[in-house]
């Protein structure tokens, strides 16, 4: 090196300037190579030389000597099935500071054994290939620190947090949720896709052109059931319960047309029919329903509705049960205004499936109406009954555009808990654990609100209003809650799209698009059996694996 150096400083026709730059530029370069050369000599001699399960997201091998954070393992309660094959041992062990979810993943899947055969090249014997072949997949896992997802680095994560590295910190593990997919879709419909309720393996909509339509699965496709016109009006809400003792599964809708009428499915004969009209509640077009029941599946007898209007107007109705055609004694409650008077019924829909046999159809007026808002009652969901399972629920909650949420005590019809928000509130739903409820905005936003009461009037918590990072591009039409998920949520938008979210981050976990044409708005949606169902001005339902 030293002769080639002075062979370039011996060229005439560099000046004494350029001579130095480039011995400068030389010795600079000179130095690295030396360093290179010590490195990887090290690296070379070391006695470790086995692979090290701590890789980056791209899985590059990190640097031994960077800062490490000692961590445990730990299986998330959450996970009921196959946890004998997805425990590991809880003894804390060193990763790297800035590591994230996937290398993290990574870690766990080398730990459990667990991938695919290409994933090691060992082709020494053939009973290592036997081992490979044997091994089972790796999972995607996701990551909780101190109850919230992790979606930064873990240094990073735990110092938002508060929480010192000095000791281990705990992440508890899961597999993680797969994003949703297509797995069919039913016929183009005459009209757009207001509503749905999936109920006993059977999927409920409302359209615009006032038609309430059943769906089930046949193949990549839904084959549409039932088919009865039930308003002159695009209807506006749907709420579906099935009775265990008779069978019968009742659908209540609400029309711009200022009905709300209930009408009986009966599983066995496959027949849907007009049920019983709802009068005297309402002066404005129905917005928001809610059926509820006592015991069972309404095993008790005892069913109660909910409705709300345009105006703020909300009612509760008594639900005439299977056999109230043959009683006057299922009254709840025993309220002289919620008396009912029984019609012939006429079968006017002669395009419809429903039944076409003459019965008894039930008048109904409300047993309360009050002024609970002052503009549109958007969502209505009944009180989680944490006390007994064969009592009727005593609160209702309340969503509305005049920015307020309400819980009202249904006995006494007493506003015991108000929240006021600053945004419109397009759309709500309840967890299936407690009253936390989330609601949708015409901002693009999701808010979770605490609207647990102590029974007492006062709020049983201090937090009030949390609001999920704004990922919507347009106004949020639907939200619902899982039924088997109480972290799990999804939301559907003008924007066209279907998102699934984990209220333990900002962030949603997944988000596809539920329509099929550029313009098209998505307004509803609809949880199953391991599905998600979607409608909206494409008038195609859509089915999604979850």
């Amino acid at each position: 090196i030293d002769r080639l150096l002075r062979c370039y400083l011996s060229i005439p026709s560099l000046s004494p300037l350029h001579q130095s730059l480039l011995l400068i530029d030389l010795q600079h370069q000179l130095y690295h190579s030396f360093q290179n050369l010590i490195h990887t000599t090290k690296m070379s001699s070391s006695d470790e030389m086995s692979i090290d399960p701590t890789q980056d997201d791209d899985g590059i091998i990190i640097d031994k000597q960077q800062t490490k954070i000692r961590v445990s393992f730990l299986l998330s309660p959450s996970v009921r099935h196959n946890r004998h094959q997805l425990e590991l041992p809880s003894e804390p062990m060193a990763v790297p500071s800035n590591i994230r979810k996937r290398g993290l993943s990574a870690i766990v899947n080398h730990l459990l054994d667990r991938g695919d055969k290409d994933d090691d090249n060992d082709d020494d014997s053939a009973s290592d290939d036997d081992e490979d072949n044997e091994r089972l997949p790796s999972i995607p896992f996701d990551f909780l620190l101190n109850d919230k997802l992790l979606r930064l680095p873990l240094d990073s994560a735990a110092r938002n947090l508060g929480l010192s590295t000095e000791h281990a910190l705990e992440l508890h593990y899961f597999p993680a949720r797969l994003p949703p997919k297509k797995e069919g879709q039913s016929e183009q419909l005459p009209d757009w896709i207001m509503v749905m309720e999936y109920n006993n393996g059977r999927l409920w909509s409302g359209g615009a052109d006032g038609v309430i339509r059943t769906f089930e699965q046949e193949g990549e496709e839904l084959k549409s059931g039932c088919v009865i016109s039930a308003h002159t009006g695009p209807i506006k809400c749907v709420s579906s319960l099935t009775d265990a003792t008779s069978d019968l599964t009742y659908v209540a809708t609400g029309s711009m047309d200022q009905t709300l009428v209930t009408h009986a499915y009966n599983s066995k004969k496959g027949e849907l029919s007009l049920h019983a009209v709802y009068s005297g509640g309402h002066g404005n077009s129905i917005s928001s329903v809610a059926l509820a029941a006592g015991g069972s599946g309404g095993g008790d007898g005892k069913q109660i509705m909910a409705s709300g209007d345009w105006d703020g107007g909300l009612a509760i109705w008594n639900v005439p049960g299977s056999s109230s055609s043959n009683s006057s004694n299922d009254n709840v409650g025993g309220d002289a205004n919620g008396k009912k008077s029984s019609k012939k019924r006429k079968d006017n829909n002669s395009n419809s499936t429903s039944s076409s046999i003459e019965g008894t159809i039930q008048e109904v007026q409300p047993i309360q109406s009050v002024r609970a808002h002052s503009s549109n009652i958007s969502g209505l969901a009944w009180g989680y009954n944490s006390s007994s399972s064969s009592s009727l629920p005593s609160t209702l909650l309340t969503g509305s555009w005049d920015h307020g949420l309400k819980v009202y005590d249904v006995s006494r019809m007493d506003c015991i808990l108000a929240l006021n928000g600053s945004r419109v509130v397009t759309s709500l739903s309840r967890c299936s654990n407690s009253d936390v409820v989330a609601t949708g905005s015409p901002d693009c936003t999701v808010r979770l609100w605490d609207m647990r009461t102590n029974g007492e009037g006062g709020s049983g918590s201090q937090i009030a209003d949390k609001t999920l990072r704004q990922s919507h591009k347009s106004w949020v039409s639907a939200i619902q809650w899982s039924p088997t998920d109480p972290f799990v949520l999804a939301t559907t938008s003008h924007d066209g799209t279907l998102k699934v979210w984990d209220i333990r981050s900002s962030l949603p976990l997944h988000t596809v698009k539920a329509t099929a044409n550029k313009g098209d708005k998505s307004l509803c949606l609809a949880f199953g059996d391991g599905f998600i169902y979607s409608g909206g001005s494409d008038c195609v339902v859509k089915k999604f694996a979850l």
